[in-house]
């Protein structure tokens, strides 16, 4: 834990200061934050009537992960931040891909669908693994995409 001035006094010599956590503490919390995120954690192929539920989640993970980035101490110069980002942009893909309001995962979008959870599992998982071997923390075990249709 580090000490992060916030305001200075000039003629009284006040210093306003708060604690930062280490990258190591944000980065077990964002790891243990994902791995109970049912977007990433179910293993088969899903239907798409979750497709709104799965969008929804999405966009918490999303804005969490912005929270995660605010409480770093060094912006910009460290690898959790270029990992954060990344694992972010995944969540961001997979709302696109989603379209406003879920249109492109409506009826008939199975395929679609379950492809962009896949994107987005295979990138969490890439990233979440790299966190974990940097700061020896235990990582993420995301579902294979075993019992995905048409083999993928």
């Amino acid at each position: 834990m580090g000490i992060r001035p916030t305001a200075l006094s000039a003629f009284g010599f006040g210093v306003n200061w708060e604690f930062t956590k280490s990258d190591k503490v944000v980065a077990q919390k964002v790891l243990d934050f994902l791995a109970d995120k049912r977007v990433l954690t179910v293993g088969r192929a899903r239907p798409q009537v979750e497709a709104a539920r799965c969008l929804a989640s999405a966009s918490e993970c999303r804005a969490k992960l912005a929270e995660y980035l605010d409480q770093l101490e060094k912006p910009g110069k460290t690898d959790l931040r270029t990992w954060l980002r990344a694992i972010r942009e995944g969540f961001t893909n997979f709302l696109e891909a989603g379209g406003h309001n879920g249109e492109r995962f409506g009826s008939g979008s199975e395929r679609e669908f379950n492809e962009a959870l896949a994107l987005l599992r295979d990138r969490t998982q890439q990233q979440a693994d790299e966190v974990s071997d940097r700061y020896r923390l235990t990582g993420l075990s995301l579902p294979e995409h075993e019992g995905w249709p048409d083999g993928f």
